[in-house]
């Protein structure tokens, strides 16, 4: 009969009691504790490796910015010679190749460095050709004057010669790992926090008040 559902429940309510256990409580409240000093720890990690990476790669850009306009004013304004053991021919052409942009495939955009060294260069300095005979460097017929205005230009090229390759080239970090940490720790905290919530749903009947109601029910049939 539909009585029997009833008696069942509060037979139940009686055995294991109306309130949940403290320590039970007290586990899940330090799992949520913990959960979010995970995700705090876990924040910090991030945001430190994001600081580290985008300090690297901002001195990764300013050192190769640095290096090429020194090896610009070097060639616009003397006849560098070959280490040791290379010719000089080798040498402009390692030199060309360290100035051109790889991530261009345009030969002309690729080269504009070299092309602005060869229009800059200071008058008298002799015209160098690589390995295989192209010329690298137009003999020079400038003069400082020339030079010194053409710093701004040179400058903005390196700027975008660097910043090309660094966009083409460069790998960026991947962060996905943390991104899926954090939202696997989000749907466990959700779950935590729904067990606790229905486990503070107290009843706070005492024992003897379901005794009499279960007592209640049974003369009712």
């Amino acid at each position: 009969m539909k009585l029997a559902p009833i008696l069942a429940a509060l037979g139940l309510l009686v055995c294991i009691g109306c309130t949940t256990p403290p320590e039970i409580k007290q586990a899940l409240l330090a799992k949520d504790q913990a959960y979010a000093e995970n995700a705090r720890l876990m924040n910090i990690h991030r945001e430190l490796l994001v600081a580290v990476d985008t300090r690297y790669w901002h001195w990764y850009r300013y050192a190769k910015k640095l290096a090429l306009l020194n090896q610009a004013l070097k060639w616009a304004t003397t006849d560098p010679e070959p280490e040791s053991g290379k010719s000089r021919e080798k040498h402009a052409s390692a030199i060309k190749l360290s100035l051109r942009n790889s991530s261009e495939t345009d030969p002309r955009k690729a080269d504009v460095l070299t092309e602005l060294i060869s229009r800059v260069r200071l008058k008298d300095l002799p015209q160098r050709k690589g390995a295989d005979g192209s010329i690298v460097f137009e003999a020079g017929h400038g003069d400082m004057n020339k030079l010194v205005q053409a710093v701004p230009e040179l400058i903005e090229a390196i700027n975008r010669h660097v910043e090309t390759e660094f966009r083409e080239e460069t790998t960026a970090t991947d962060y996905s790992a943390f991104d899926d940490y954090r939202t696997n720790l989000a749907a466990l905290r959700r779950i935590n926090g729904m067990i606790k919530g229905y486990l503070d749903i107290d009843l706070t009947v005492k024992r003897d008040d379901i005794r009499e109601l279960a007592d209640s029910v049974n003369a009712l049939r």
